[in-house]
């Protein structure tokens, strides 16, 4: 694939010369703030919704825990993914796409307002540490758009299928659907039994059964949402439970007895090093269900004559560590934990075979997405509008780095930790000490963590945390 990155390598603004000089020869690239580059943002009247001037219909596809290593197109040869793969080939791939906060509730209010989780006032998955929530686990956005709203005012049909995670799921049409109003399948507690299911459809119905794998049965309902006559373009969520556990794959993709450990796979107090291998390969069993069910999707879209004028997006909440660094879960500042697939096809207005290396996270997706679709952008988002670089364009903002935050973890003290990743650094920090630095160029697996080796090297990358949680709004001090 074509990698696409702007020019040089650049130091980091707002560090002094003194720091950057006696760091740089160690850290090679920096990171910059987002927005730096001095590149000119166009004009939202400027925008084209496309070469043809069309109005694109939107796919957003959403799983929940399937980590960027396991995929075919993100360099696993091991795990069977075809149809992301494909998506790959005809699309773009962003190679450092991120779960700022790596846990499914603040990632999903993230995605849905483009706002970091402490402006959405959603901070982990625990209801009562979420100021943004009422006592039942309703988020409440208030005035502030998101992604359905937004669609909704320009002129789109919007549906959601799936799980959500925001809230009651027993809902007419209004506020608490957050715009989906058009179509509503969204699963009943619990959403991660795999061979029963039960959708809200209003208030009062609801849709049941067992026996098939749930994803299948919502990938059937998106489908029929897609291939229904429109008088307007459509914007769907799909939103799948899986890979996350229970891992139980269906027989037909349970079919990797043997997978090889990798290179950070550890054993821990509660699981072996080969449980921790078996539960790998019922992931991987998994992502190649979820793999099948989204080449249904790509099919249906092709037999409708709809692929050409679709906006196809993939991507997931988070990743999940699976014993790698003796770790199980997410919220994790590692790769596992943070990393996640996205890739977006759009035939005619996404190069294909394109690899984007910008990172880019939770609060650029409504941005991003407004301004392929050629929408207005809302006010008081934190995320940017990366649509241009989406589309191959040398314009637009660029950032260098992003944010990540981890408020109320559940393996540590409070309040968490922050931190910073680039394409080629992993920076995290509590606020009393520096806790990791991994080079990812050299060191993919975070085998070697080099925090605390060099103090002025430390210092540097504290500056440029700083300087990204400044810009983020967030008012949490370092020591």
């Amino acid at each position: 694939m074509r990698e696409r990155r702007p020019g040089a390598d650049k130091a980091t603004s707002g560090l002094t010369r003194r720091r950057v000089l006696k760091a740089g020869a160690a850290l090679g690239a920096l990171p910059l703030l987002p927005g730096c580059d001095g590149q000119h943002q166009p004009d939202p009247a400027e925008r084209s919704p496309g070469a043809a001037g069309r109005k694109p219909n939107v796919l957003f596809v959403l799983s929940d825990a399937h980590r960027a290593q396991a995929l075919g197109c993100y360099g696993n040869a091991h795990v069977r993914t075809p149809h992301f793969d494909r998506l790959a080939r005809d699309g773009v791939r962003l190679k450092t796409a991120v779960s700022n906060t790596p846990i499914c509730r603040p990632y999903r209010a993230s995605m849905m307002s483009g706002r970091f989780s402490h402006h959405t006032g959603v901070l982990t998955n625990r209801t009562k540490d979420n100021p943004g929530m009422d006592a039942s686990g309703a988020w409440i956005p208030g005035e502030q758009p998101t992604l359905g709203t937004q669609f909704k005012r320009g002129g789109y049909s919007c549906g959601y299928v799936g799980k959500w995670h925001l809230g009651n799921v027993r809902l007419d049409p209004g506020p608490m659907r957050l715009g989906f109003d058009d179509y509503w399948a969204a699963a009943l507690r619990p959403a991660h039994t795999y061979y029963e299911w039960n959708y809200a459809t209003s208030a009062e119905d609801s849709v049941q059964g067992s026996g098939r794998f749930r994803v299948d049965v919502e990938t059937d309902l998106a489908i029929d949402f897609m291939t229904r006559e429109h008088d307007k373009p459509f914007f769907l969520v799909v939103s799948w439970g899986p890979p996350h556990e229970p891992f139980e794959p269906p027989p037909e993709f349970d079919h990797y007895p043997n997978v090889p450990a990798p290179p950070n796979l550890r054993a821990a107090k509660s699981y072996t090093k080969a449980g921790a291998l078996l539960s790998l390969g019922r992931y991987y069993g998994l992502v190649e269900a979820i793999d099948h069910a989204f080449g249904r999707l790509l099919k249906a879209l092709d037999a409708a004559g709809l692929a050409d004028d679709t906006i196809v997006v993939y991507t997931s909440d988070h990743g999940t560590m699976l014993g790698s660094h003796g770790a199980i879960g997410k919220e994790m500042p590692y790769s596992e934990s943070t990393l996640v697939p996205f890739l977006v096809r759009w035939p005619g207005d996404v190069p294909p075979g394109t690899t984007l290396n910008m990172p880019f996270g939770a609060p650029d997706v409504l941005p991003s997405l407004c301004g392929l679709a050629g929408l207005s952008l809302p006010e008081g988002v934190d995320g940017q509008d990366f649509s241009a670089r989406l589309r191959g364009l040398d314009e637009g903002p660029w950032q260098d780095a992003v944010y990540l935050t981890s408020h109320v973890p559940s393996f540590m003290e409070r309040p968490g930790w922050r931190g910073l990743r680039s394409e080629r650094w992993a920076f995290t920090r509590t606020q009393k000490r520096p806790l990791m630095l991994h080079d990812l160029r050299s060191d993919p697996f975070e085998l070697r963590n080099l925090a605390g080796a060099d103090p002025d090297r430390d210092a540097v990358f504290d500056e440029q945390l700083k300087l990204l949680m400044q810009a983020a709004g967030d008012g949490w001090s370092l020591g």
